[in-house]
């Protein structure tokens, strides 16, 4: 019997209540204050080897301290009850107490001399946190003193933090209306793929009609977030709001227009395969519930099992470790897929720490789409089980080359269904993932300038729902390069999009991940077996080096335009596809 997973966490805790939440966080803070009395004031004398104990204890204090908060949030994710969001606010809380005695250490870090911090990062006994010194060099410009670091990460709690956590308990707890039932965001969205046209419209007006009543709430946490992260960004000295992001992605900022020029280069070629399928579908006209109408009526649902076994298959075809490592997520409880009231929507990763396994979550529905998603996902949770051998400053890749492990996945998946489908169903698959790789490069650009646009105005004051909706459709209808027309009530949707919430500027790391992941892909194709070994290399150094250096044994350079464009060639090689099969 067919049935979707719910995860197992008893590997972080034993339960809610279990002692040890609150146990391991009176411990870290002894330790912390420990940490600091030993070395505060006393960076810029310590010497490689001293810095070296220094730097591994301040792993260990942040590896076991993140933990108890990453329980909670993963346990809200699940279920999004107001006791749930209770304990993640108070565990959050706590951390931010515990370990706020070690703030200190990246401050003194970063006001070291430049030249002193690559010295150190040349040192032998510092070859680990070599990364981690270098862009310390680069962050230090933007650091504040102690006491303003620290009056930052104790207000983030009742801040930013806080108004990201509202809007998330505001759109999981969401309700529309639909031929007679109350529905969740997750499933009110998978009638968009509906092959009845009328389903699909009057679902994206139930759609908006669920939006509506909470558009004054949205637009004030959106206008109030996008002010706070001005305000933090003056005070830090960035010259524009993309800066921060840029920084931590470890790209420049000509890398990424690089990127996002081009996806918008592309925009006709998104264009061109939705006139196609305008024809197909014999429409006068797409609209914004068309853009995702099957072509291919007689696809049957793809249970979960079903799901697993195909993705896992394409794993193994790619490199035996790989697919390895993505049966264990299967084998050890560590997938939520199963779809609930209360859950959160959208789908994730959680890399937890090196010493722990990671979780992965999304609501599974039967849907080409949600196999889609696991493998998405799946390319995630392999390459954090791959860098589990790197330690804790090292663990975490930036999120452009986190978007690469991702989306490979799903290419992988899908080399192995178009070699076994022909006519109609291999059109709708090429239709298929041509839609994914729209949304993921072109949609994701459009949502990135949208976020410029919105960034820009809001500091002139506060933005009305009107026109952070006129933004909306302006950035969003140009990537379809008149193709498709959005109705009006598509002019809402923006206010359901947690990325724009939580993580600014994040949208384009999709669009970064993805074009790196065709132009690997058809690295692999011409290379075979000797790629896939040097591709599993490169998820097992996590985020011991910077991008750059993590691609270059790959034969890519990120600052050549031409390789870029590469990626939207395979595009259009495959609308060519799309449009002469039969």
């Amino acid at each position: 019997m067919t049935s979707t997973p719910s995860w197992n966490l008893t590997d972080l805790f034993q339960s809610p209540d279990d002692p040890r939440l609150l146990d391991t966080l009176t411990l870290v803070s002894g330790q912390a204050i420990d940490f600091a009395t030993h070395y505060q004031g006393k960076i810029a004398t310590l010497t490689a080897a001293a810095l070296a104990e220094a730097l591994a204890t301040y792993e260990r204090l942040h590896q076991e301290g993140s933990k108890p908060a990453t329980y909670a949030g993963l346990r809200f994710a699940a279920d999004t009850a107001p006791e749930n969001g209770a304990q993640v606010q108070k565990l959050r809380e706590k951390t931010t107490a515990a370990l706020l005695p070690t703030l200190f250490f990246p401050i003194e870090l970063a006001r070291l001399d430049g030249k002193q911090l690559e010295t150190l990062a040349a040192a032998p006994e510092l070859t680990n946190w070599r990364r981690y010194l270098l862009q310390a060099a680069k962050t230090a410009p933007f650091s504040l003193s102690e006491p303003e670091e620290k009056v930052l990460a104790q207000k983030a709690n009742t801040g930013n933090r806080a108004w990201v956590r509202l809007f998330q308990e505001l759109l999981s707890n969401l309700r529309f209306d639909f031929e007679g039932k109350s529905l969740s965001l997750s499933e009110i969205s998978t009638f968009q793929y509906h092959t009845d046209r009328e389903q699909r419209r009057q679902s994206a007006e139930a759609l908006t009609q669920g939006l509506r009543p909470h558009l004054r709430t949205f637009t004030y946490i959106y206008n109030t977030l996008v002010q706070d992260k001005a305000l933090e960004d003056g005070l830090r000295g960035y010259a524009f709001p993309e800066q921060s992001r840029h920084l931590s992605n470890e790209l420049t900022p000509e890398i990424v227009a690089a990127v996002t020029d081009t996806a918008e280069a592309g925009y006709p070629t998104v264009g061109r395969y939705y006139k196609a399928k305008q024809k197909l579908l014999g429409l006068d006209s797409l609209t914004h519930y068309d853009r995702y109408a099957p072509l291919h009526t007689d696809e049957p649902s793809v249970s979960f099992d079903e799901a697993r076994d195909d993705i896992l298959a394409a794993f193994a075809r790619f490199e035996p470790s790989y697919a390895t490592a993505g049966q264990a997520f299967f084998d050890g409880g560590w997938i939520d897929a199963t779809p609930r009231p209360g859950k959160q929507g959208g789908a994730f990763c959680s890399y937890i720490t090196p010493d722990l396994h990671p979780y992965l979550f999304q609501s599974y529905l039967n849907r080409a789409s949600d196999k889609n998603t696991l493998a998405h996902e799946l390319g995630h949770g392999i390459h954090s089980s791959l860098s589990r051998g790197q330690s804790f400053l090292n663990f975490y890749g930036t999120l452009p080359m986190a978007e690469v492990a991702s989306t490979f996945a799903e290419l992988l998946v899908f080399e192995q269904e178009q070699e076994r489908t022909t006519g109609a169903a291999r059109r709708a698959l090429f239709g298929r993932v041509l839609e994914d790789s729209f949304s993921t490069i072109h949609r994701q650009t459009a949502m990135y300038r949208f976020e410029q646009a919105v960034h820009t105005e809001r500091k002139q004051g506060e933005l009305s729902a009107e026109r952070i909706s006129a933004l909306w459709q302006e950035k969003m209808s140009t990537m379809f390069a008149g193709a498709v027309t959005l109705g009006e009530e598509h002019a809402l949707w923006w206010s359901y999009i947690p990325h724009l919430i939580g993580t600014p500027f994040y949208v384009y790391a999709y669009s970064f991940g993805k074009m790196l992941a065709l132009a690997l892909y058809f690295r692999y194709q011409q290379e075979g077996t000797p790629f896939a070994q040097k591709y599993v290399a490169m998820l097992s150094k996590g985020g011991s080096q910077f991008p750059a250096e993590l691609v270059a044994p790959l034969g890519v350079d990120l600052s050549d335009p031409s390789f870029w464009q590469g990626a939207l060639e395979i595009l259009e090689s495959w609308v060519t596809e799309f449009e002469r099969t039969p």
